[in-house]
């Protein structure tokens, strides 16, 4: 075909393209912690003509991708340290204005030696049934193995500028900062979500012990006893505990600023109050509520939920000891 004719195929072709009305948008957003992604770089390419047209998610995370001709499109989005996402036959007619929203996850990186699938089965346990257990003062009885408080709902946060920069920076620099990589703490947010939890309850104090080595033992005290007017900042933060009817409330304050809220980079300051709300709805299941207080780095104060089956007879706690043999800091280098 001569390539005056290819010119003017082409120019036709903008033309059709500059005059559809048709688009694409949606929000992108960030699986693991629920909040959007800005920035992020989408990209729609038509599988008949490989045409490709791009654009980029707002601050709030919505995007539009406008003046699509009608036919079948691959929506794409890479964004640094995340999965890839790939969506392939979209189909856009004429005047068609069409809502897809891009939901994004960070890489999963199962144990040593472990699929994913594997990791998934091995706590995959089939809890023991029946009733809620109680102690002889009738209340709840709490204690006992518990396997990964597992989140079930993100909540909302709504982080304050600067903390938002900060989760992207996380995201993008692969978590580079994760207190873990270097055997610090992470704090009672988030600790027992990737490990196991024993629970020790006792008439003035509640013990709760972690299998993850550098996740230290929390004390609360049950006496009735208030915070210290000026508690030292700590990784745990000072811990007291009571009963509202069936729940144990636990309130905690006294913070470093050096834990994070999610395992996605949302940080803390030392302003950081936390409410965990902890209930056994029968024999093997535990539901845990924690609201994060934090006006030093959100808008308002956010809940999430989580949940954690008993472990089955005969299973225990095994010993984990950060330090020997760590190896994730090599391997974290960022990008």
């Amino acid at each position: 075909m001569p390539i005056r004719t290819l010119a003017i195929l082409a120019i036709l072709a903008g033309a059709v393209a500059a005059q559809s009305t048709s688009k694409i948008s949606g929000k992108v957003i960030f699986v693991d912690d629920g909040l959007p992604l800005s920035d992020a770089p989408i990209e729609a390419k038509n599988t008949s003509t490989g045409v490709t047209l791009a654009t980029r998610s707002e601050q709030d995370g919505t995007y539009t991708l406008r003046g699509l001709p009608t036919g079948s499109y691959e929506i794409s989005v890479s964004y640094p340290g995340l999965v890839p996402f790939k969506k392939t036959d979209v189909e856009v007619h004429d005047a068609e204005s069409r809502r897809l929203d891009i939901r994004i996850e960070y890489p999963y990186f199962a144990p040593l030696g472990e699929s994913r699938e594997d990791d998934i089965a091995r706590h995959r346990i089939e809890p023991p049934k029946g009733r809620m257990p109680r102690l002889a003062g009738g209340k709840p009885d709490l204690s006992g193995l518990w396997l990964n408080l597992e989140l079930t709902d993100p909540g909302n946060p709504e982080p304050l500028p600067w903390a938002a920069v900060r989760r992207k920076q996380q995201i993008e620099n692969h978590m580079i900062d994760w207190p873990e990589l270097r055997c610090l703490p992470i704090g009672p947010i988030l600790q027992g979500e990737d490990g196991d939890n024993t629970i020790i309850q006792g008439p003035k104090t509640i013990a709760i012990f972690y299998d993850i080595g550098h996740d230290l033992p929390r004390l609360v005290y049950m006496d009735g006893r208030a915070h210290p007017k000026d508690p030292n900042p700590s990784w745990m933060g000072h811990s007291v505990g009571k009963w509202e009817g069936d729940t144990l409330v636990i309130d905690t304050v006294g913070f470093n600023g050096r834990a994070w809220a999610t395992f996605t980079g949302l940080p803390t300051t030392e302003r950081l109050h936390v409410i965990e709300r902890f209930r056994r709805i029968d024999l093997g299941h535990l539901e845990k509520e924690v609201t994060i207080d934090d006006p030093g780095a959100y808008a308002k104060p956010w809940t999430m939920k989580k949940s954690a089956v008993l472990a089955p007879p005969g299973y225990e706690m095994q010993e984990y000891v950060c330090n020997e043999n760590n190896r994730d800091v090599e391997h974290s280098v960022g990008k």
